[in-house]
């Protein structure tokens, strides 16, 4: 057990002499692809997106060559080589125990030369130099570490991996496997830079008795363990009259297939892996070979889909495709064998399915949907009669249920209000190049923090923002949540919630559920707007999110599962289309500005008082107040609002006071007693918490304020 570990430390210490050579190791690769062995591609691509020779490799990326999906006897064979050529003195290895591994598809640590910066290469081996350096965790670098997770391509789980590959006895990758074994310990910190490492490795060597290795290894373990899938629809009754079967398929994550496979006359299934599933002559073939492929995989729960979809699915079965746990988007009849087509992207496992319904069907309150990607549902009654309610002419359901509705009444779609800079100057107090700027920053960066003083209607103008991007005002496309200390990855995201029967299902948050709808719509624009963003616990309501929302990992090429996942297939992103804008209170005192981590995944734009703005004087007028009262309030809250920013020591800037203090409400007139209350009973009690512990400032600050309006 744990055979590896002499070599690749040896192999490690080697690989510091090229740290100015690269091209040594590019030259290795390409020797050891002629021979035969499956190293990852030298292929890279430059500016102009065309192919290019590699030039430039880091450590880790050179590490994963031999520590990534393929098989433990071309691994073993890639080490050989790198023995012989290198002269190393240890044994080859006997097994590659607790070692976690790459995705196959997306080994390097590095983008392609076109999106890498040019400190990128250079910054991973210097983080890599350091980890061979130390003697012990508590000396690791967290800056450093966290700029290694700043570089794209890069996130804790995989530099975690390459950390554990170089130096086994100091660190445990935060990979899925050991995240959930580490979780199933009570240690369910989230890991989103160098400092939540080091807490989380801390933690988990309090709760296991076990050494790095032997946890690795056990993690690994548990996930060959077959785990019991939730199903929601427990009442299992009798068949329907008929001798086919009914089936349950995702067209893949959030139904991104649907439209395909429905034009096309289509369902497939992924684990390409595998290749032809017609050459495995038993399921139980299928689990010898799958953690070959796929070591992060149940091989009993996988292989179980796997042949059901090859052999047991039948011409004239019926297939309800599903969307997430809950909603159906249509159904159709199995029309063919199954078949293996390569040309097929991204699924290789396919089969014709004839499909006659494309109208959705959402599933009842307090219900949902299988999580695997093809579940066999025929005696789950109670959703038999649901489809036979849903669908009309469904084969062998005719007799299953209550009898169908009436058609429903067709409700016309909403007519939206076109909504262009036109519109939008009309309600907001910005000048128009600052209202254009903020659009191009979302179309570019996705994410835009609007910061500000109390008052400068940073909600509203997000909101503004939203539709401006959008063309219309649909707020079926906008969704605003407000952040709070006691708000977590669970609401946010997903996890397990009680249920009414004493136990506890599945259930997606705020977010993915609007992922999910945006996914849906692909070529629309989707808004998400969050408001106080800095009262939250960024890393512990994001997670792994803090990755996925940066702008060029809006794909799903970047897709991983959820902490909660039970499926491999199973995998998010966040698409393009959907775009971020948090909202800061920036004199709040009681919270600290956000991180770093957070600055770099969005943009930051100041809104200041409009006081001077022509919209906020056209909104008094309009309520009937007169030209010196509107003249009288700029007067006072320039003057006000210039001490205050004055005051760098203790105020500042960010501690201003917008205008949305004097914007009245509905049907509120703007005359002197309304005024007046407003100063008295709002502004006044706002500066003696400003000048709580300065008494002098405080009664200038009155001065400047004090005077009733006539």
């Amino acid at each position: 057990m744990f055979t590896w570990k002499p070599i690749y430390a040896e192999i490690a210490q080697k690989l510091c002499e090229f740290e100015h050579s690269h091209d040594q190791l590019v030259a290795l690769m390409i020797k050891l692809h002629d021979q035969g062995l499956k190293v990852s591609s030298v292929v890279d691509r430059d500016v102009n997106d065309k192919e290019v020779p590699m030039a430039e490799i880091d450590p880790f990326s050179f590490f994963a060559n031999f520590n990534r999906g393929v098989t433990y006897d071309n691994r073993r064979a890639i080490i050989a080589a790198i023995k012989d050529e290198w002269k190393l003195g240890a044994e080859l290895p006997q097994d590659f125990d607790g070692l976690p591994i790459m995705n196959l598809q997306s080994s390097w640590f590095m983008p392609y030369q076109k999106r890498r910066e040019p400190h990128h290469v250079a910054t991973l081996w210097r983080f890599y130099r350091h980890c061979l350096e130390i003697d012990a965790p508590s000396e690791l670098d967290t800056e450093l570490f966290d700029a290694c997770c700043a570089l794209r391509k890069v996130a804790p789980a995989s530099l975690t991996m390459g950390m554990f590959w170089s130096r086994p006895e100091l660190w445990i990758a935060v990979d899925k496997k050991n995240r959930e074994y580490a979780s199933s310990l009570g240690v369910t910190r989230q890991v989103a830079g160098g400092a939540d490492y080091l807490k989380w490795l801390e933690e988990v060597r309090q709760k296991t008795d076990k050494s790095t290795c032997e946890f690795s290894l056990q993690a690994h373990l548990n996930t060959l363990e077959e785990k019991p899938v939730p199903d929601d629809d427990e009442d299992v009754g009798p068949a329907p009259a008929s001798d086919r079967n009914y089936w349950l398929l995702a067209p893949g994550r959030g139904a991104v297939l649907w439209d395909t496979w429905f034009a096309e006359g289509l369902g497939a299934i992924g684990w390409n892996g595998m290749g032809d599933l017609n050459e495995y002559p038993s399921k139980e073939a299928m689990m010898e070979y799958l953690p070959k492929v796929y070591e992060d995989s149940g091989p009993l729960h996988v292989a179980h889909m796997l042949w059901e979809f090859a052999r047991e699915m039948r011409p004239g079965d019926v297939v309800f495709a599903k969307q997430g746990l809950h909603k159906i988007c249509g159904w159709g009849v199995v029309a063919g064998d199954y078949q293996y087509d390569e040309s097929r992207d991204p699924y290789y496992n396919v089969r014709k399915i004839d499909w006659q319904g494309d109208t959705e069907a959402k599933m009842p309150t307090g219900t949902q949907l299988p999580l695997k990607t093809i579940t066999r549902v025929t005696t789950k009654t109670s959703f038999l009669a649901q489809m036979a309610q849903e669908y009309q002419g469904v084969p062998g359901l005719e007799s299953v249920g209550p009898p169908p509705e009436p058609a429903r009444k067709v409700t016309p779609k909403p007519v939206h209000r076109a909504y262009g800079i036109t519109e939008a100057m009309t309600d907001l107090f910005l000048p128009q190049l600052q209202v254009e700027s903020c659009v191009e920053l979302l179309k570019r960066k996705k994410n835009l923090v609007l910061q500000g003083a109390p008052g400068t209607g940073k909600t509203f103008v997000a909101k503004r923002l939203a539709y401006l991007l959008m063309g219309q005002q649909d707020e079926s496309r906008v969704q605003m949540v407000q952040f709070h200390q006691s708000l977590t990855y669970e609401d946010f995201v997903q996890g397990f919630k009680p249920s009414g029967d004493g136990g506890f299902k599945l259930e997606n948050g705020t977010f993915h559920g609007f992922v999910d709808a945006a996914l849906a719509k692909p070529t629309l624009p989707f808004v998400f707007i969050i408001d106080e963003i800095n009262r939250g616990n960024m890393s512990k309501v994001f997670g792994e999110l803090m990755m996925l929302i940066e702008p060029d990992k809006r794909s799903s090429e970047f897709a991983i599962p959820l902490s909660y996942s039970s499926d491999p297939e199973e995998t998010f992103y966040v698409p393009p289309n959907v775009h971020l804008i948090g909202t800061m209170n920036t004199a709040d005192r009681s919270l600290s500005m956000v991180d770093y981590a957070l600055r770099r995944r969005f943009a930051f734009v100041e809104l200041a008082p409009g006081f001077d703005s022509p919209v906020f004087t056209s909104l008094l007028q309009s309520r009937g107040a007169p030209a010196e009262l509107t003249a009288e309030i700029a007067s006072r809250m320039k003057r006000l609002n210039e001490m205050i920013a004055a005051d760098e020591s203790n105020l500042g800037r960010g501690y201003r006071i917008g205008h949305s203090f004097f914007c009245p409400t509905d049907g509120e007139p703007a005359n002197a007693a309304w005024l007046n209350q407003v100063l008295a009973y709002e502004i006044r009690p706002l500066l003696e918490e400003y000048y709580c512990d300065d008494a002098t400032q405080l009664a200038a600050a009155l001065e400047l304020l004090d005077g009733p309006v006539e």
